[in-house]
């Protein structure tokens, strides 16, 4: 049965009667009291990243369920660090893995991760896209360096020495650490932004000196001279609509999706389907996952994530089972800034998941 919307039955005695339940994350955690009251024979978690935090609701009513068999099912058991995989142990196995204490050295802490790693792994089975799909056309991967102009070096250097000046004098001020890491974030968005398109902080600022605008020109022609067709993602909405109204005055069909998209399936199969429609805008957030857009073999990030597996959800949106061309994923970086930062912490992150997944 599915227990899921507005009208769906909360008597314990229909589920009981039922061989097999489907619900969401969000469902059950509105109905935890009362799927937490009964005996599952297995329960199995889907896109199990949704509970790579053990504090949230959705990994709290998930462990609520008493079952007597547990499987997780998720392509990135590892997004930020060890801690995601703890969490998702402390489902599967409770007391199984632990966190290093605090009194350990670095040294020994690296030695207890790869510990920890080393027993989760005899636990996971892992299949690979060409196990899976041998037919899928291969994916390649670029970088592309922009080099931003006077003009926007300029205002991504003003906004660094402000975010600089902020934090120095709230630091002064006393104000205590949360505070000050909350205001590093806020200034560390800001910074992302110039580098992604200054018009999202400032009106005024001219589009033909967005160093990542001139680069997206070049591939959307390119890829319209060679019939390719364009997946455009970004973790800024302001960035995406920017992009929608520069299509609009080129003369470009476009096709958009962000959370505020009601009727995802229905633009999602207006694009696999008519052809003449080259570029797809689509949020990180609201679009990275659940979606089959093999109209497009080339997808554009627009701006890079803290996250690596993030990324590699939202391009296998066009690279899955039903694509037969070669997809290229370009990740456009505003060369000398933040982003480069970014770069770095993919990398580190990505080390972490090989490392597991060697493992097992």
């Amino acid at each position: 049965m599915r227990h899921h919307g507005p009208s769906r039955n909360k008597e314990a005695h229909a589920i009981e009667h039922a061989d097999l339940v489907i619900t969401s994350y969000g469902t059950l955690r509105q109905d935890s009291d009362l799927l937490s009251a009964l005996d599952w024979s297995v329960v199995l978690g889907d896109e199990a990243q949704h509970i790579k935090n053990r504090r949230t609701k959705n990994a709290k009513s998930l462990m609520s369920l008493r079952s007597h068999g547990r499987f997780l099912l998720t392509g990135t058991p590892v997004e930020n660090s060890l801690d995601d995989l703890l969490s998702l142990f402390a489902f599967l196995m409770p007391g199984y893995l632990s966190t290093a204490p605090s009194s350990l050295t670095q040294e020994d802490k690296t030695w207890h991760n790869q510990r920890q790693t080393a027993r989760a792994a005899a636990y996971i089975l892992r299949r690979t896209k060409k196990e899976v799909a041998p037919e899928l056309p291969d994916k390649i991967e670029k970088t592309f360096f922009c080099e931003l102009g006077n003009q926007q070096s300029r205002f991504y250097q003003d906004t660094l020495e402000k975010t600089r000046r902020d934090l120095f004098n709230l630091e002064m001020s006393g104000a205590n650490a949360g505070k000050v890491r909350f205001a590093a974030f806020t200034e560390l968005l800001r910074l992302r932004q110039a580098c992604v398109d200054p018009r999202i902080l400032d009106a005024d600022y001219p589009a033909k000196q967005s160093a990542k605008l001139g680069a997206f020109d070049e591939i959307l022609e390119e890829c319209v001279d060679s019939g390719s067709r364009i997946l455009v993602f970004s973790s800024f909405v302001s960035a995406l609509k920017l992009l929608g109204e520069h299509l609009e005055t080129q003369g470009h069909k476009y096709c958009y999706l962000d959370g505020q998209t009601r009727n995802r399936l229905e633009v999602c199969d207006q694009f696999n389907q008519d052809v003449s429609i080259p570029v797809f805008l689509i949020s990180l957030k609201a679009g990275g996952a659940g979606l089959n857009l093999t109209g497009a073999d080339t997808v554009v990030h627009y701006d890079p994530w803290w996250n690596p597996a993030a990324e590699a959800q939202a391009t296998d949106r066009a690279h899955r089972i039903g694509q037969t061309r070669v997809v290229t994923s370009i990740k456009l970086i505003a060369a000398n800034t933040v982003e480069e930062k970014v770069l770095e912490l993919q990398a580190k992150k990505a080390e972490i998941l090989k490392e597991l997944f060697e493992e097992s």
